[in-house]
């Protein structure tokens, strides 16, 4: 297995992907697309529809199953301003049946001008290969420091 590591947005890739690396970005670029269209029905087609299903917005408790993650998209989408998205230092890997990315989300209020920093969130995104398409059936963002660094002046160990 390789890492393929990924610099800036999903079409500035220097490296080769197999196939199932392509289809595994595509399904998580189907995502960004389905966020930031801020389309419950896009995300049905995105997610697993199943209890093992699980997601962690930032700042929110781990959410269990299709259901319960439908319900926080529709409250998300319903209750916030819409947004650009985009993902950098994209990495991917696939293991059999399974794929996980992680990114760093990049997320900007549609409005905002060049000097508004926007939101940054480390994500992970795992799929699993179903008999037509990869599904995601776990996402987790989190806050990140800002791009510059200044964030990060405190040691952890």
């Amino acid at each position: 297995p390789r890492l393929r590591r990924q610099r800036g947005s999903f079409g500035d890739r220097a490296t080769r992907m197999s196939a199932d690396e392509t289809a595994l970005a595509a399904a998580n670029l189907g995502f960004y697309r389905a966020l930031e269209a801020r389309s419950l029905s896009a995300m049905d087609l995105v997610w697993a529809h199943s209890e093992d299903a699980s997601c962690v917005h930032p700042g929110w408790h781990r959410l269990d199953g299709w259901d319960e993650i439908r319900r926080s998209w529709q409250n998300i989408f319903a209750s916030s301003r819409p947004w650009t998205v985009a993902c950098v230092d994209v990495r991917l890997e696939v293991q059999g049946d399974i794929g996980w990315v992680r990114c760093v989300e990049v997320m900007r209020p549609f409005g905002a001008t060049e000097e508004d920093e926007p939101a940054r969130m480390q994500a992970t995104n795992v799929f699993v290969r179903d008999e037509t398409q990869w599904r995601m059936i776990h996402h987790h963002a989190s806050a990140s420091p800002d791009e510059s660094g200044e964030d990060e002046d405190e040691q952890i160990n």
